[in-house]
């Protein structure tokens, strides 16, 4: 009977003493901190109906995952003059006609970018007469993060760290596995990029 109740006392002892510990740990950790402040330099999200993962880069740029048909409509009446399709399987020129904006199709693979497809891309996003230009694919984090992070090395003068670094802390939705973007990116030729599209 004394061997029951001693081991029934070391047993709350027992629980007591975790108590406290699990106390003393939750004290020890930090506070809940204010989330980063996002620079004001990166592209800016904005909530619109039926633009997932919808962002402005700049005036003449904007950026995010596939629309819905209402989006198409919030882009249209966003002044957008141009709609540019990253995705090989899918087309838009359906949903948007009658809607007034040009749609041009960039069959781009997020394993092999190309550099036609850049050149061709920053032709658009930098025509006066095209712009603003809406810039997507499917979740509008991979393709898209590398188009705009090219934009921005070339036509906004960023450095290819500071691109990349928005590019995958942005919170647009970066897939880690797409680590060949960031070599693709580091190794582009800048000068020669911007030369062959008239920048």
């Amino acid at each position: 009977m004394e061997t029951e109740h001693m081991g029934m006392k070391t047993g709350f002892v027992r629980g007591i003493l975790a108590g406290i510990g699990i106390l003393i740990a939750c004290a020890a950790l930090p506070a809940k901190s204010e989330p980063p402040v996002r620079p004001a330099a990166w592209a800016q999200p904005i909530v619109r109906e039926g633009l997932p993962n919808f962002h402005r880069v700049s005036d003449a740029l904007y950026r995010g995952a596939q629309p819905e048909t209402k989006g198409f409509l919030e882009l249209q009446g966003q002044g957008i003059r141009t709609i540019v399709n990253l995705r090989s399987f899918h087309s838009d020129a359906m949903m948007i006609t009658g809607l007034g904006m040009s749609y041009e199709h960039i069959y781009m693979k997020a394993w092999h970018p190309e550099d036609e497809d850049i050149v061709r891309f920053l032709k658009m996003a930098t025509d006066p007469a095209r712009t603003p230009v809406f810039v997507h694919c499917m979740h509008g984090a991979d393709r898209t993060g590398l188009l705009c992070a090219i934009y921005r090395v070339a036509v906004q003068g960023w450095t290819k760290d500071e691109a990349i670094r928005e590019m995958t802390e942005g919170g647009f939705g970066y897939h880690e596995v797409w680590t060949n973007i960031i070599k693709y990116l580091g190794g582009l030729d800048i000068d020669s990029l911007k030369k062959r599209a008239g920048l």
